[in-house]
């Protein structure tokens, strides 16, 4: 078995595409650290050969300042080639001064066109990778079967879509540039040092390991410390966005302040482990700052005995002290770089848990395109279960017949809408076989099969758009003479009217701006115009008043005509018509036949009506039950 990447690895593969931006991001970063550093060695020039070498005559000659060492060399002839082609700056050492000036502004021109360059490419890097990752993600998501869904909250799904990718972001941002930029700077810095004067460059570099032991200590506590922060901010927004969707209830009951004081624990834990990473982070930063502020003065010490005992310029003194800055900055941000990439990790680690969560219902690599079927449906000793439970149907076996309408029948956990689940395959059976026109479902594409299957639930899921888009979200490019008569076949143009922009209405978060009658009346709508040959109604008006029911019935009798229909439904009122009704007791078939047959038998499904409608029967039905 091939051992499965490192979430690290496997997220430095969304990199790959954009190593150029990241690597010009870190080129551009490497100019912008060390260009900076050419000041000390002109502020070293300048004092060397210019202040304390000069005359009493302001314009004597270059001669005068002489160079001791190879960078002041390079100087004295740079400016003087630059003072002799630009007049203007003036002669003798007032000329030299002038030319290190105009060299200095020129390079920091260069500085801030590599900042922008830097910050540009790392950002489009950052952006464009985590575009790449969240949409694989959003991929991903939507392969995983319904048991993912009904044991993940959405608004963990959707915390771990935003921030944690955006704090993946921050390694690329951040971590990733900044690590070749500060890495080559101490490089090349160190270099500077030991060539100025090799004793103050190991006394500069005595502090070294103390922030390597720094970084060490602290990146697992900061690491775990923000994996546990994210995974309460996940609760924390699960919980929200349920409790919002759910605030007419939290209302009803008069449950404002429990839920208050609910929300208040969450986020009071959450503060708390907040405040315990600023802790640590507030450490790290005290003691790199420290080990920053500590280290020079150690340094100045040193370099003051040297030029006192003639050992050392005053030039190389300050030029020194000005690259400590330069040695110690990177240091410290490779402390810091430890917070942002212990907070990058946790979060990289989080995301590709749900990548490893392999989709229970996938697609064969043969699958062939269901052709348009005529909708012969046959259960053949259909058993399932769901994962580490009690099987939930067991040896189902039946056929539908094409334009037939069948009815599911039974209480509350029978397996009604389990065995319906299995036809578009939401579910894959864990034996026996789900056939449409003597075709195994599973050796089927998802679309060719999906395309010729409709369901309009109970619970109408619209979507916050408007209506039109709704309306046509499964078969985007219908006509709008299309989407007209499969309004008025849903009787649902009467309320469209009615609605301020008509089909463009935007209708809320789950068509909240809709009635429930009317919510039902777009979803058999959609249905109307996807076309399918196999339609579910999954109890689709148990819970509507009577003159909704009546229209929506009106509706689906359209709907239904010329389909083979499965209807779900706990009224047995609404499945009296239906060609066969299949009655279910604890995920097993016990009756199959029409409703007065049913009836006259005396088994489950009479005892069902006794229950549900003894006081509404005609005498002869009443006596039969």
């Amino acid at each position: 078995m091939v051992a499965r990447r490192s979430p690290l690895r496997r997220f430095l593969a969304y990199v790959k595409p954009y190593r150029g931006l990241v690597a010009g991001a870190a080129v551009m970063g490497i100019f912008k650290f060390c260009l900076p550093l050419i000041f000390p060695l002109a502020l070293k020039f300048i004092t060397d050969d210019i202040l304390v070498g000069q005359s009493t005559n302001p314009a004597a000659p270059v001669g005068d300042a002489p160079a001791r060492d190879v960078t002041s060399r390079f100087f004295a002839w740079w400016t003087a080639h630059l003072a002799e082609a630009l007049p203007f700056l003036g002669h003798g050492k007032i000329g030299l001064l002038n030319a290190t000036a105009v060299t200095m502004f020129a390079i920091y021109v260069l500085l801030a066109i590599a900042t922008f360059y830097r910050s540009n490419l790392a950002g489009r890097a950052g952006h464009r990778l985590v575009f790449d990752l969240r949409f694989d993600f959003y991929r991903h998501i939507q392969r995983l079967s319904h048991n993912f869904f009904s044991t993940q909250r959405s608004g963990s799904i959707v915390s771990r879509f935003m921030s944690d990718v955006a704090l993946a972001q921050n390694f690329v941002g951040s971590a990733l540039t900044n690590v070749w930029m500060d890495g080559a700077s101490l490089i090349f810095i160190i270099c500077i040092l030991f060539y100025l004067e090799a004793r103050l460059a190991w006394a500069a570099l005595a502090v070294m390991p103390c922030y390597v032991a720094l970084i060490r200590y602290m990146s697992p506590r900061i690491k775990k410390a923000s994996r546990a922060s994210q995974e309460k901010l996940e609760e924390i927004s699960g919980d929200l966005q349920e409790k919002i969707g759910g605030m007419s209830v939290v209302k009803a009951f008069n449950q404002e302040r429990r839920e208050a004081r609910h929300f208040f624990r969450l986020s009071h834990q959450l503060s708390d482990m907040f405040i315990y990473n600023v802790h640590l982070g507030s450490w790290n930063q005290a003691i790199s700052g420290f080990l920053t502020a500590v280290a020079p003065l150690i340094v100045v010490w040193i370099a003051s005995l040297f030029v006192l005992r003639a050992e050392m310029t005053v030039g190389t003194m300050i030029a020194f002290y000005s690259f400590l800055g330069s040695l110690y900055f990177p240091l410290q941000r490779f402390s810091e770089l430890g917070l942002i990439v212990s907070n990058s990790l946790a979060a990289i680690e989080r995301i590709f848990e749900y990548f490893d969560i392999a989709p229970q219902i996938t697609e064969k690599p043969d699958a062939a395109a269901l052709p348009r079927i005529h909708g012969h449906v046959r259960f053949e000793q259909v058993n399932f279960a769901y994962e580490s439970q009690m099987p939930t149907l067991s040896g189902v076996d039946f056929d539908i017949k094409p334009g037939e309408m069948a009815a599911l029948v039974g209480a509350s956990g029978s397996g009604k809408s389990t065995l319906v689940s299995l036809i578009p395959r939401f579910y894959d059976v864990s034996s026996g076989r789900v056939l449409i026109d003597g075709h195994d479902v599973r050796d089927a594409t998802f679309k060719s099969l999906r395309r010729q299957v409709g369901i309009v639930l109970q619970d109408s899921i619209l979507f916050s758009t408007t209506l039109r888009e709704n309306l046509l979200y499964g078969r985007p490019k219908a006509a709008e003479d299309e989407l007209y008569t499969a309004a008025e076949a849903a009787n649902a143009m009467e309320f469209i009217k009615t609605l301020p922009k008509g089909f463009d209405t935007v209708i809320g978060e789950r068509g909240i701006k809709l009635s429930g009658g009317q919510r039902q009346r777009v979803a058999i709508a959609r249905a109307f115009l996807k076309d399918p040959r196999i339609l579910i109604l999954d109890e689709a008006t148990s819970s509507l008043d009577s003159e909704s029911e009546h229209l929506i019935q009106e509706a689906l009798a359209r709907l239904m005509r010329g389909r083979t229909t499965i209807i779900i439904a706990h009224r047995l009122s609404t499945v009296v018509e239906a060609d066969k009704i299949v009655v279910l007791q604890d995920g097993r078939v016990v009756e199959i036949g029409r409703h007065d047959d049913l009836l006259r038998r005396g088994g489950h499904y009479a005892f069902l009506a006794r229950r549900q409608f003894r006081d509404t029967l005609p005498p002869v039905q009443a006596a039969a039950a």
